[in-house]
């Protein structure tokens, strides 16, 4: 909880194309009910979120101080780790362990956890769009949940926004990287330490390309989840399994208006 006094949004630089905004214009009417979720497919993918995501929990903390002055929390913020885990990450305040959460290369399993953690908010690393299959009820509670989705933006890319951390915030991300540095490789953790002030770019993702990125990551499995075991002694046939199914065509995540 030590980033609970430590991080102050107004301390944090947000811009947009040509004008200053703030972290309200990324993730609309935020509040501390709100549940944040960054998924990293790769080391170093969590440090490029990281402003964004120590934004939200100072905003987090910052409105717990306004109506409460005993607490002991730690906003419900998860790191999604696709394969294996990616980075430490309770320099962020992502406490505890069970809040780094590593899936299987399967878009299904990857929206469950997703689900699962009721995320409102999501930010996901840079990538083209793919196809795939999904389940239909996990894409429809999805789509009712998650109010904002966003992306790093590629480095020769135009953003739609930027964030700059505060210096609070920069040591943090130093922090990290060198906590991570046997998962980041000498030259990641150098980089990051190195720079660990620099802005990072975000662009929205509509709906749609949020399904699309989640088929990037791999192929879903047949089975959806279910073991043979509970299959067998739950009926759960083909047939039950091929009603649940939403198929998603390729879309190449361009940033929504």
């Amino acid at each position: 909880m030590h980033t609970s006094t430590l991080l102050k949004t107004p301390e944090f630089t947000f811009a947009g194309k040509s004008r200053t905004i703030g972290l309200d214009s990324i993730f609309p009417d935020f509040t501390s009910q709100d549940r944040v979720g960054i998924v990293a497919t790769s080391p170093g993918d969590s440090l490029r979120a990281a402003p964004l995501l120590l934004s939200a929990i100072g905003a987090f903390y910052e409105e717990l101080w306004d109506s409460e002055d005993d607490f002991y929390l730690y906003p419900d913020f998860f790191v999604f780790h696709v394969g294996t885990l990616t980075g430490y990450h309770s320099p962020f305040d992502i406490w505890p362990q069970s809040k780094e959460v590593v899936v299987e290369h399967d878009p299904q399993s990857l929206l469950a956890a997703i689900n699962d953690r009721g995320i409102t908010r999501l930010v996901l690393p840079d990538a083209h769009g793919g196809d795939g299959v999904l389940m239909e009820h996990a894409v429809q509670l999805a789509a009712r949940r998650v109010r904002s989705i966003v992306r790093h933006a590629p480095a020769d890319a135009d953003p739609m926004w930027t964030v700059t951390p505060s210096l609070a915030a920069a040591k943090m991300i130093r922090r990290c990287a060198r906590v991570s540095a046997p998962i980041l490789g000498e030259e990641l953790t150098s980089s990051w330490t190195e720079d660990p002030g620099a802005a990072q770019g975000y662009s929205p993702v509509d709906f749609s390309g949020l399904l699309s990125w989640l088929c990037t990551i791999g192929t879903t499995h047949a089975s959806m989840g279910f073991s043979s075991e509970y299959r067998a002694a739950a009926s759960v046939t083909d047939a039950i399994l091929a009603r649940d199914i939403h198929e998603v065509r390729r879309d190449d995540i361009e940033p929504h208006p």
